[in-house]
């Protein structure tokens, strides 16, 4: 095991001196390896995502990531990452070639990958359309999200500097683990006179981050965190938002929610996923694999069958 030791923050977390991981979290064992999986491979990374996970229901991480199981997507998910595809070609192209694509021209490749990607899908699980949401309805919003998006965010996410940058960091030396991040867009924002770094995530969501949850969200900490760990950290975390239309929107919208944290919110995320890291862990050599982990709250969304695709089984859900 590996403690984190506290240590002195910098007062501003725009322009912190480089330091590391073990000096910015509280006192906590952190554990040098976490699980092995179901292939014999042992786990190398957490991500905010599997981080989230492990929040909101223990037993769906260890059957996801210890297990294995997997689902098809939802029509809602392969949306999302269809979208998100043509925004990362759209800026890689404006970084390579120093010109932004038409829309017709982000149409057109976003129709080319939605159909190369259906493909796959179908050769592998299907997607899982859903009867709000089927496919022709599912593309046509991908359609309009892209022209909203031109119209309305892209004019306010700044210059780019990076698109798609995959960025780890340990919280200690010596583990074998580390946190992972792939952050959708880095770029240069201006914020009054001034020009601030800032990270942005592109989300097509029926219910859109409040500002609130923004504010507390998991994946701008352990993003921001990680910046900052590097010496080059971001004023901002921007969710670039397309809310899809539905039975409480009749029209599709876009919004940019932006956050930041403070010194000591990023030390308390960084002590968050360490944590984490440890109940895993300790999960592990308590129950083992194939035994439940502990169940999400019954009171909650999460713990569902449209939700959750472990429900029927699962016997903190439908399964006894």
């Amino acid at each position: 095991m590996t403690t984190l030791a506290a240590g002195p923050a910098p007062a501003e977390p725009a322009a912190p001196a480089p330091l590391g991981a073990a000096a910015l979290a509280a006192r906590i064992a952190v554990p040098r390896r976490l699980p092995v999986r179901y292939d014999g491979q042992q786990l190398r990374h957490l991500s905010p995502s599997s981080y989230t996970r492990f929040v909101m229901c223990p037993e769906d991480w260890r059957r996801h990531y210890l297990l294995g199981e997997r689902f098809a997507p939802s029509g809602a998910m392969f949306l999302g990452r269809r979208v998100d595809d043509a925004l990362t070609l759209y800026y890689r192209h404006v970084l390579e070639r120093r010109e932004p694509l038409t829309l017709e021209q982000l149409r057109d490749a976003y129709r080319d990958r939605w159909f190369e990607q259906l493909s796959a899908e179908d050769s592998a699980r299907g997607v899982n359309w859903e009867s709000d949401l089927d496919e022709q309805r599912a593309f046509q919003i991908g359609l309009d999200a892209l022209a909203l998006t031109l119209a309305e965010l892209v004019p306010r996410l700044g210059e780019p500097v990076a698109v798609q940058r995959q960025l780890e960091y340990a919280l200690a030396p010596g583990l074998e683990w580390t946190v992972q991040c792939h952050l959708d867009l880095e770029t240069l924002r201006e914020d009054g006179k001034q020009i601030v770094p800032a990270v942005v995530d592109y989300k097509v969501k029926a219910t859109p981050l409040t500002q609130a949850r923004a504010d507390h969200d998991a994946q701008a900490g352990l993003y921001l965190a990680g910046r900052w760990l590097e010496g080059d950290p971001a004023r901002e975390f921007c969710f670039a938002q397309i809310a899809k239309p539905g039975a409480r929107r009749k029209q599709i919208g876009a919004s940019l929610v932006s956050t930041g944290r403070s010194a000591g919110q990023l030390r308390g995320m960084l002590a968050r996923i360490a944590q984490a890291a440890n109940q895993i862990v300790a999960c592990h050599e308590r129950y083992g694999p194939e035994r439940p982990w502990g169940f999400a709250d019954p009171g909650g969304w999460k713990c569902s069958p449209r939700y959750c695709h472990h429900h029927r089984r699962c016997p903190g859900g439908a399964g006894l």
